[in-house]
């Protein structure tokens, strides 16, 4: 077996960049590069849900979506040296070049009636001695489409569910004879991929596709600021962070060098053993919601926070937070000279 940084590195030394597609169809056979299969699935002008607000208030994901010239810049594979949760050391997957955008893993379902509607791009690929390889979307129409896959995804796994019995009249459920295939197809090449969509069982009407989805992080601009006195230059008192969705604020403010060092404010809080309250000036609406813990604490200082039981943006919204930091420290004159509007 080879060792994990043998595998990334034939991946990476891999042939230049190939540009192999097919279209394919539930009768289609395996084509090499640059092959096209006629049984694609009929264009509609029926596509995914369009991006915007959830009806709960979040932002739908997929307005963080790339195009597929930024996912063919942005995809490349990743091994890990030791397992973490359901990734295992030493497989290959699918990641992120960049830190500004995270790899998401949905499920669609996608019907075979009249073909699937997919084109695939292969990026690297062609070893002989292994099946390696990086293959995203290209184009998609049809069944595809009205699934929601898009261009610049890339198929992780095939899930053929077949039912070779009937219902059981007495319940909802199927019988013991229906089955469930899984095929992996992460990380492997056009040849590979190919294979697998193309030998899916004639009974299996629709499939469902394990797919990765590159998406930009969300981002929220934060503006801190400290109390006059503990600023060489008082009227210089701000700093600008930048913190990514989902992100806790104390921690992330930590990391990007904000202090918190508040030697008048005796009590410390109960959960992380520091002084992390914060005032909110502005963008509440972008941080998680208080936990009745927090609200019975907060109650007399409803615009103050405790830093580390709070989430940015974790409906995946961007905006500006303005926040004051080390409460104990400001003054009755520096309270009075604050910007009323963002103190208020």
């Amino acid at each position: 077996m080879r060792r994990p940084s043998t595998i990334l590195s034939l991946l990476l030394l891999a042939l230049s960049l190939q540009h192999c597609s097919a279209f394919v169809g539930p009768q289609s056979t395996t084509l090499g590069c640059h092959g096209l299969v006629s049984l694609s699935s009929t264009r509609t002008d029926t596509g995914p849900t369009t991006a915007g607000t959830t009806s709960g208030g979040a932002v739908d994901p997929n307005e963080f979506n790339v195009s597929l010239e930024q996912a063919a810049a942005l995809w490349t594979v990743s091994v890990s040296e030791t397992t973490f949760l359901e990734r295992q050391a030493g497989i290959p997957f699918m990641d992120s070049k960049s830190k500004d955008h995270y790899v998401d893993t949905i499920e669609l379902s996608v019907s075979r009636q009249g073909g699937m509607g997919l084109e695939l791009l292969e990026l690297a690929g062609g070893r002989e001695q292994d099946d390696l390889g990086i293959v995203i979307v290209e184009g998609v129409n049809g069944n595809a489409q009205q699934a929601g896959v898009i261009p610049g995804d890339s198929i992780a796994a095939i899930t053929i569910v077949t039912n070779n019995g009937d219902a059981d009249e007495s319940s909802a459920s199927l019988s013991s004879s229906e089955s469930v295939e899984n095929l992996a197809c992460e990380c492997r090449n056009f040849d590979t991929t190919m294979g697998l969509l193309t030998s899916l069982p004639a009974e299996a009407e629709s499939v469902v596709l394990t797919i990765k989805r590159l998406r930009r992080w969300p981002k929220v601009q934060v503006v801190v600021e400290y109390p006059p006195i503990q600023c060489a230059n008082p009227k210089e008192n701000t700093e600008e962070v930048e913190l990514f969705a989902g992100e806790n604020l104390r921690q992330a403010l930590l990391n990007r060098g904000i202090v918190f060092e508040d030697s008048k404010l005796t009590r410390k809080c109960d959960f992380c053993g520091g002084k992390c309250t914060i005032k909110v000036d502005l963008g509440m609406e972008l941080l998680n919601p208080m936990s009745l813990t927090e609200e019975k604490l907060m109650k007399n200082n409803p615009k103050c926070r405790l830093g580390c039981k709070t989430i940015v943006a974790q409906d995946m919204q961007e905006g500006v937070l303005r926040l004051k930091v080390n409460l104990g420290e400001w003054t009755d004159k520096d309270k009075r000279d604050a910007n009323v509007f963002f103190s208020r």
